[in-house]
């Protein structure tokens, strides 16, 4: 694969009303991205965040070290006009860059069914989720305006219009594995590719059938957590979350393992590349808002996806899949 890539998150709105990253410093940024490219052997790396100002500051010192920049605007929850907002604001940053010499791509979002209000029944994120696993459920009233698949293809050619006004680099969109995309206007076609229990079977199987359309293919995302069957839940593992008492703990029973998202994302890196796809972009380089504990009932980082792991004095530490997506990406193969 030529990108080699990982997603680095620089402040996202969550699912209980706070952000990934508070607090955020042009060092700290230079210090991550920096071992992104020097550490991890990145080629690429895939931007986050719904602060447009940090975004511009992470593409920009990105670009600076010499990587490519997948600059992807997240605003879970918005609206459309809210995210087509997004998105113009977006393209302008990632014109700025196109202009001096960048190597930059557009996302123009990420999993829009679930992630915008209005596409699926559900104020919510987990209200979304749940409706998708059961459509027989949606309210007759909600297919008025017209099937949600076309609904949402049409407010991604207008994203792809308005972000073609400034920026004239690759545009493409991070799509959910169960979005029926029409990948006509956009550049390259891109997924988010978790492997759980109920794709391990055709998940090679339905990359390479991305292929029909001619354009090259890229995961978006791929990941695992940290515990002892994290491969099984894939990208769903942030929902072992226990809230009970008003605390953040993961969820009793889970049994810390390193090896397992190590070995998952080493295998994942070796699917893709028989599959054929141009990269991917490992989910994620780091996550403070799933700090590390030494005591294992406090431990967030069980059920986080960060290749380092990131302590609540601001340290971070990195994991067994730190080495083993650093020695593939260097082209020394699985640890």
């Amino acid at each position: 694969m030529k990108i080699k890539g990982v997603t680095y998150d620089t402040g996202t709105p969550t699912v209980d009303g706070s952000v990934t990253r508070p607090h955020l410093t042009a060092d700290t940024v230079e210090r991550e991205l920096a071992a992104i490219a020097g550490e991890l052997h990145c080629t690429a790396v895939r931007l986050t965040g719904n602060d447009l100002d940090r975004l511009r500051l992470a593409a920009e010192t990105a670009a600076r070290l010499g990587l490519a920049v997948w600059l992807s605007p997240m605003l879970p929850n918005a609206d459309e006009a809210t995210a087509l907002a997004a998105v113009e604001a977006a393209a302008r940053i990632a014109g700025d860059l196109h202009r001096s010499g960048a190597d930059v791509t557009l996302v123009v979002g990420c999993e829009w069914s679930l992630f915008l209000t209005g596409l699926v029944p559900g104020a919510d994120i987990g209200t979304r989720l749940a409706a998708l696993a059961d459509p027989m459920s949606w309210a007759p009233e909600f297919f008025a305006a017209g099937p949600p698949p076309v609904r949402l293809n049409a407010l991604l050619s207008t994203a792809v219009t308005t972000a073609r006004r400034h920026f004239s680099g690759p545009v493409t969109y991070a799509a959910g594995l169960w979005e029926d995309i029409d990948w006509t206007p956009f550049d390259l076609v891109a997924v988010d590719a978790y492997r759980d229990s109920g794709n391990a079977a055709t998940l090679r199987a339905d990359l390479e059938a991305l292929h029909q359309h001619e354009k090259p293919v890229v995961a978006t995302e791929f990941g695992c957590a940290t515990f002892t069957g994290a491969a099984e839940h894939g990208g769903s593992a942030w929902t072992l979350v226990d809230r009970a008492d008003g605390t953040r703990r993961p969820r009793a029973g889970l049994v810390r393992d390193e090896e397992v998202q190590a070995l998952e994302l080493t295998s994942l890196i070796d699917l893709f590349t028989a599959a054929g796809l141009a990269g991917a972009f490992v989910f994620t380089y780091v996550t403070p808002a799933y700090p590390a504990s030494e005591d294992p009932r406090a431990d967030l980082d069980t059920v986080g996806y960060g290749l380092v792991r990131s302590w609540p004095d601001g340290r971070t530490t990195p994991k067994a899949a730190h080495t083993a997506v650093a020695r593939a990406y260097a082209g020394g193969g699985a640890a």
